[in-house]
């Protein structure tokens, strides 16, 4: 009888301490990859087993939204990461003992991995590592790559919009900045500013770009496990660089140095 009471009361102890434990709130802290740390945070709510709530992530003294979806078991929740500009990342995350540890997933592989408590937000300086890899890098990418679309409609209205990267010669990557404009009969106006999501993410993860033939390739080292992914083909020719991604054949075209 002793021991049964004591069985018993060990177990309603972990069902008090598991519903203790809560995904809700604000939560504080940063995603990690190889090239150092950024701060983040999470606002979460629960609903049964659905989790929703935003992750924002601090870069170069700006801030990214992106709206989290997850379906919880237990301590563990499992979803997506969406950005504004659609570029969807798949996450896991795991509550124990107050502090949430958090993987973030693209094209399959892990980026990011992030630590979170409901302390305060502590300042977290950006630690990039910069030695030499030893990875050859065709030269000729190397500088500012613009990507420009045009746009009209029968009504008299048209724009475009410009984004940019860099490549640098270490094997990173630098947002070049984008612009719009847009013009009509009655009204017209134009924008520019930084912020894409993915060379954010890249950097974040400390990610380095080389080549290999006419592949242009991402080298990723998470928990000390080094993984090289094939991103696009390349093709050259007088100031134009056409990228071809090597999973769906989407075609790009930048010009070199606008």
């Amino acid at each position: 009888m002793k021991k049964t009471l004591i069985i018993y009361t060990l177990f309603i102890f972990s069902k008090l301490t598991a519903m203790a434990q809560s995904f809700d709130g604000n939560w504080y802290g940063q995603v990690q990859g190889t090239n150092g740390t950024l701060q983040a945070e999470m606002n979460l709510k629960t609903s049964t087993n659905q989790v929703n709530g935003q992750v924002i992530v601090s870069s170069n003294g700006a801030k990214e939204l992106y709206t989290l979806r997850g379906n919880m078991n237990s301590s563990t929740v499992t979803g997506t990461l969406a950005y504004k500009d659609g570029t969807i990342f798949n996450f896991s995350m795991q509550l124990n003992k107050g502090k949430i540890q958090q993987n973030i997933n693209y094209n399959g592989q892990v980026i990011l991995q992030g630590n979170y408590t409901k302390e305060a937000k502590i300042t977290i300086q950006n630690t990039p590592n910069n030695k030499p890899d030893g990875l050859y890098r065709d030269p000729n990418l190397v500088g500012k790559w613009t990507n420009q679309e045009n746009y009209s409609s029968n009504g008299g209205f048209y724009g475009g919009s410009s984004t940019s990267i860099i490549l640098n010669a270490d094997g990173t990557i630098d947002d070049g900045g984008s612009s719009s404009y847009v013009s009509g009969p009655n009204s017209s106006g134009n924008s520019s500013g930084g912020g894409n999501s993915a060379i954010a993410q890249v950097k974040a993860a400390g990610a380095k770009w080389f080549t290999k033939g006419n592949i242009l390739y991402w080298r990723v080292t998470v928990n000390g496990k080094t993984t090289d992914v094939a991103n696009s083909k390349y093709y050259i020719e007088r100031g134009a660089l056409l990228l071809t991604d090597v999973n769906t054949g989407k075609k790009l075209l930048y010009y070199k140095g606008n």
